[in-house]
């Protein structure tokens, strides 16, 4: 008869499958644990357990002023302010990428602060897979950037994002998938000016 509409699993389940996916699809690899905690993030912001809460005065918390308090807190405060923050600023790189160019920061903002709690984390870890999987976080943010992004264009029933779309994302972030899914519509993306670096 076909296949199912609706699909028994989990949403760990699910996003399992999906981030596999995408990681092969990109030619992406990446240890067992850091696989497991990108799973986990996506199961849990699409829940809204991850993110912060708004701010009085803002949309969302400013990653700029949870870094403040992190860097202020206790040990323990501070591994949790700086994790929150990582974990948001990847997962809103990832699957909000698009909608980033149209607000007062754009992805490099995410980008820079997500990275900088995930290396001071990396730093301030003391055992476990934590240390290894927080530096690799830091060290290829944009990448696991990408495969999350891929995770949310291939989980929505919308159409594909458009070409422009594609083309400024590549322009602004030097993204290796914006170029590889330029490629695959036909365009050859080149870089003026300065080499893209990212």
């Amino acid at each position: 008869m076909g296949e199912r509409l609706v699909r028994d699993e989990t949403p760990l389940e699910f996003f399992r499958e999906q981030l596999s996916r995408a990681m092969e699809h990109q030619r992406v690899s990446t240890s067992a644990f850091t696989e497991w905690y990108l799973v986990n993030l996506l199961a849990g912001c699409v829940k809204g357990d991850a993110l912060p809460a708004a701010e009085p005065g803002f949309d969302e918390t400013p990653l700029a002023l949870l870094y403040v308090r992190a860097i202020q807190a206790s040990r323990f405060e501070r591994a949790r302010l700086l994790r929150l923050l990582g974990d948001s600023a990847l997962f809103i790189s990832g699957f909000f990428a698009d909608s980033l160019h149209r607000g007062l920061v754009d992805i490099d903002y995410y980008r820079a602060m997500g990275g900088r709690a995930y290396a001071r984390l990396g730093r301030e870890e003391e055992r476990g897979p934590g240390p290894v999987v927080f530096r690799e976080l830091a060290g290829r943010f944009m990448e696991f950037a990408d495969l999350l992004q891929e995770v949310s264009e291939t989980s929505r029933l919308t159409t594909s994002a458009s070409v422009v779309k594609l083309y400024e994302r590549w322009a602004q972030t030097g993204s290796r998938r914006a170029a590889l899914l330029l490629n695959e519509r036909g365009i050859n993306p080149v870089a003026t000016g300065e080499d893209r670096l990212h």
